[in-house]
């Protein structure tokens, strides 16, 4: 087996499903079934797409990614959940993925690449700063009846009494 990284695009639902095993790395919280109908409600939608990362036929890495269109920027392309295997981080594959989404974001003329995070990941952070990417806003979320049970942290609570913002 060879050291050398090569990306490639995977195309369909079941080439998708089978970055599974490594995207549990990174993101515990959803099963397995959750991550087949969101990702089949994701390809439904007709612009999410998926690269992954190999050593030989090893799965190390991989990035879906989208582009839209948004007043304020115009065409954009958006990387989500860049995970590396775990056993195997430090060693340029997430590099490699950002670089191919971003090389897809300039072939596809799009104006921005973004990336969203959750906050107090400084790790994470330090990846996407190293690879170009600035803080630039603030992505605010707040919890739904639907995902209050898997995101609890986003659940509004109360005012305190007197207190205005």
């Amino acid at each position: 087996m060879t050291d050398e990284v090569t990306i490639r695009e995977l195309n369909g639902l079941d080439e998708m499903l089978s970055i599974y095993p490594v995207f549990r790395q990174g993101n515990s919280h959803l099963d397995e079934a959750a991550f087949r109908e969101r990702l089949s409600a994701m390809l439904a939608q007709g612009s999410y797409r998926c690269i992954a990362a190999y050593i030989g036929d090893r799965l190390v890495g991989l990035s879906g990614f989208w582009t839209g269109i948004q007043l304020w920027c115009g065409k954009y392309i958006e990387a989500d959940h860049v995970v590396v295997d775990t056993t195997l981080r430090s060693l340029g594959t997430g590099t490699k993925l950002m670089a191919w989404i971003e090389a897809e974001g300039e072939r596809t003329g799009c104006a921005v690449f973004r990336i969203a995070m959750v906050l107090g990941k400084e790790r994470t952070r330090q990846f996407y700063a190293r690879n170009g990417f600035f803080d630039d806003g603030l992505l605010m979320v707040k919890a739904l009846s639907r995902g209050a049970a898997e995101f609890p942290e986003y659940v509004s609570r109360p005012a305190e009494p007197g207190l205005r913002v």
